[in-house]
């Protein structure tokens, strides 16, 4: 009686952990430098005008960033590789637009509270059509047949529209990439959530809910979290400065593309280059291409606009021509910035250790 309850609680808390790790995965594919240190860290309720993030706790944050990466590739990915080897990508996509269908209220809600009135209406009526029509929402009728798109609110953003504060970044363990407000948000929207319920009233099958819904989501983006971090030099500042990104866009109402903001980098983007020789600011997208050098030393790369105009300065400083390339990362624009570095390697390569002792630990060589 005793080893069937002690495995029974082993078996409960395994199911407890994918479930956290795959809630992790959800948050993560919401979202995907040179760190920019600063002293006037903004107070919760204040929000700050220019781009640079606020983030404390980064040592404690990359560590929990570490640790939710190695969750995602030891466990989440081989169980939704594994997943999507036996379930076609139709059948996926109908469990996606059922869980989606699930979080009407979180939405109908949110939007009521930001004043949306016709919004909140709009999320009822999709909810009754997919519910009905939809057989229980493993379809979108009210997209497809009768043009109500969907309108994705949640306390947050609320939150957000209201002009709170962001407050400081979090890297929550298992949960991912957050921040003060997103993460009350998070927890009043748990309130919200059918699914939550069912977690109470059975814990056992809440979880199993939850981690079979964030497995059927990750199945359908496999691969993009791989490509975004290879093209990264700091994953962890990428990933943050993405959610930043991402969230102050969705504050805003501004479309972002797509549910994911981790899209395999395309031969095709298109790079704008300029020659940064007064300082005056990041290419706009008229920027005529200029041809350097064969060999440029990357010193940084970021979501965040601002940060590379504050390092921009400091290579003014030491006399040091860049070059700030500009792609499109699923509608976000990643800028990275470059330092021409001759037509030789060896030239390039005392190029990037000189950066690096001036305080550009990133810089590295490239082509």
């Amino acid at each position: 009686m005793i080893m069937e309850k002690r495995d029974r609680f082993i078996s409960q808390l395994c199911r407890v952990c994918f479930c956290c790790l795959a809630i992790w995965a959800g948050s993560v594919a919401m979202a995907v430098g040179q760190e920019v240190v600063f002293d006037d860290e903004p107070a919760f309720g204040e929000e700050r005008d220019i781009g640079l993030v606020s983030d404390p706790l980064e040592p404690m944050n990359r560590v929990f960033f570490h640790f939710n990466d190695k969750l995602y590739f030891w466990v989440l990915k081989p169980a939704s590789h594994g997943y999507s080897y036996f379930i076609a990508e139709d059948v996926r996509m109908c469990v996606r637009s059922f869980f989606k269908n699930l979080l009407a209220p979180v939405r109908i809600v949110n939007n009521f509270l930001q004043g949306k009135v016709a919004d909140s209406g709009v999320e009822t009526a999709r909810f009754i059509l997919n519910s009905t029509l939809g057989i229980a929402g493993l379809a979108d009728p009210a997209k497809n047949e009768f043009g109500l798109l969907p309108k994705d609110e949640d306390l947050g953003q609320t939150m957000g529209a209201y002009g709170l504060g962001e407050g400081i970044y979090f890297c929550w363990p298992v949960l991912g990439p957050s921040n003060v407000r997103d993460t009350i948000g998070l927890a009043g929207d748990f309130f919200l959530s059918p699914v939550s319920y069912l977690g109470m009233s059975d814990s056992g099958a809440g979880v199993a809910v939850q981690a079979g819904r964030e497995v059927n989501n990750t199945s359908l983006t496999l691969g993009e979290y791989e490509d975004f971090k290879e093209s990264a030099i700091d994953p962890y500042v990428a990933l943050r400065d993405a959610y930043r990104q991402y969230r102050q866009k969705k504050i805003r109402d501004v479309a972002v593309g797509s549910d994911s903001v981790y899209i395999s980098s395309s031969n095709t983007s298109q790079k704008k280059y300029a020659r940064d020789t007064t300082g005056s600011g990041l290419p706009e997208s008229h920027a005529e291409p200029v041809v350097a050098d064969n060999f440029f030393v990357q010193v940084g790369t970021s979501f965040e606009a601002e940060k590379l105009l504050v390092m921009q300065q400091a290579l003014l400083a030491m006399n040091t021509a860049s070059v700030v390339t500009v792609s499109d990362r699923a509608g976000l624009n990643f800028y990275a910035l470059e330092v021409p570095a001759g037509e030789k390697f060896e030239s390039a390569r005392q190029e990037a250790k000189r950066l690096s002792a001036a305080g550009f630990s990133e810089a590295r060589v490239g082509q």
